[in-house]
């Protein structure tokens, strides 16, 4: 079910169960007013008769007959019955035989107060009555038909009134759900028209405020995101293609030439060797962006690691590769701290394998390793006194192969770093890096400590 047909059923619901639920108060509260006034007519007309009859002695004769018969306010099938206190009928105004239905109420007046009763369509009261030390029951009953016609016409018209009110509210439901969906309607139109081709179109977000305009705001944000990431994405493969197309060419380009014109089996081997050295790099490339994808997969169980151990294992294979190298390290903790992180060893290693890599690799003198555990965080900082980072790469220097201007003559594809990153960020840490042009560069990586 549509949502604005979903929101018009139930306004209409809960309109409908307000409104039914008034009226059937509205019916009952004045079926109350009309018996407790016709209750109140029978009392009267009670009174009246023990007053005339009873006070006045007019017990036998046809004095209330004849009074009746001028009477304005006679009742519909009005009946007047008059007992003594031996329950001996004294007076009826009607032909009737006496019944026992009356005598049977007198024991159930209580202090000699009012009781009222029904009997089908007759509305009775019986009244105790005292004149000159003696005690009569007087019985009044009838047939409250101008108050039955009253009720009855306003039950029609409070039916009709909720026929109509029904009618009203699923109008007014449906132009009222209207509005509230328009401006969904408007995120779901101008979502339809944004395609691969034009990310860089965004949903109106209305005041800002309101649930509707949050819902536009996150939508924007994620659109923001997807076209990051197809920037990103874009740039990552024509940099890619174009960092595996050269070695592949270099190397077909001398396997052909090498093909063609060798004939010395020294001209071949030195060819053979500058196509390995090639495909080498082939390799190397195709590793570093199977690293990142499989780090931006994210499909890694993280475990109790200890940085330490990570990290010295690290600096034994940047020694390695780079023989003679001072790369110090610095514990700074209390005996009580640990260096214990929720993580993954292998990818631990890799990322702190990737800064120590950079910073050998663009600086020829020692770098320093500072190892800290405080309050909540390890931290690691590598810093080298290298050639740095422009002020306009800096921007841009964990994009997936992407290269700083001043790096011409060192080997490299700009993977490192983007791995790093994804790594840490895996790893619920930070990665943050300062440098500056010719002075060094100083990366620190905070991750938080499992207790």
């Amino acid at each position: 079910m549509l949502i604005r047909n979903r929101l018009t059923l139930t306004f209409t619901l809960l309109t409908m169960a307000i409104q039914v639920t008034l009226s059937l108060l509205v019916w009952y509260f004045y079926s109350l007013y009309r018996q407790e006034e016709f209750y109140s007519m029978l009392e009267g007309k009670a009174r009246l008769a023990g007053r005339i009859l009873i006070s006045q002695r007019h017990l036998h004769d046809n004095f209330f007959e004849n009074m009746v018969r001028t009477d304005l306010l006679t009742i519909v099938e009005e009946q007047i019955n008059i007992y003594d206190n031996r329950h001996n009928l004294l007076f009826t105004n009607r032909n009737l035989k006496e019944s026992d239905y009356f005598k049977e109420k007198i024991p159930k007046l209580t202090n000699e107060s009012l009781f009222e009763f029904r009997s089908g369509h007759l509305e009775s009261i019986v009244l105790p009555y005292r004149d000159r030390g003696q005690l009569f029951y007087i019985f009044a009953s009838g047939y409250d038909r101008i108050g039955f016609a009253k009720q009855g016409t306003l039950q029609q018209i409070l039916l009709l009134a909720n026929l109509l009110g029904f009618s009203l509210t699923v109008l007014a439901g449906w132009y009222f759900s209207g509005r509230v969906l328009k401006p969904i309607s408007q995120i779901v139109h101008e979502v339809e028209q944004i395609t691969a081709v034009d990310l860089h179109k965004r949903v109106h977000e209305g005041n800002r405020r309101d649930e509707i305009a949050q819902l536009a705001m996150t939508f924007n944000q994620m659109l923001f995101r997807l076209e990051d990431a197809f920037v990103s994405q874009r740039s990552f493969v024509s940099h890619a293609s174009h960092e595996l197309r050269t070695p592949l060419t270099n190397t077909l380009g001398t396997l052909e030439t090498s093909l063609r014109y060798d004939r010395d089996p020294a001209d071949w081997r030195e060819s053979m060797e500058v196509a390995v050295e090639e495909l080498k790099k082939v390799i190397a490339l195709t590793n570093g962006l199977l690293g990142l994808a499989k780090v931006t997969d994210g499909a890694v169980t993280l475990t109790a690691v200890q940085v330490d151990d990570c990290l010295l294992t690290a600096i034994e294979q940047v020694q390695a590769k780079y023989p003679g190298r001072s790369l110090p390290l610095q514990f700074m903790t209390t005996e009580e701290a640990s260096f214990t992180v929720k993580g993954s060893p292998t990818l631990l290693t890799t990322a702190l394998l990737n800064v120590l890599d950079n910073a050998c690799k663009y600086s020829g003198e020692p770098v320093s390793v500072e190892l800290q555990a405080k309050d909540d965080q390890v931290t690691v900082t590598v810093a080298d006194r290298g050639r740095g980072i422009a002020e306009n790469d800096a921007t841009h220097i964990l994009d997936p192969l992407y290269r700083g201007t001043n790096v011409e003559g060192v080997p490299g594809y700009g993977i490192g770093l983007a791995v790093t990153q994804k790594i840490i960020d895996l790893h619920q840490g930070t990665l943050q890096i300062n440098s500056s042009l010719n002075q060094g560069t100083t990366v620190i990586i905070r991750l938080p400590r499992q207790a």
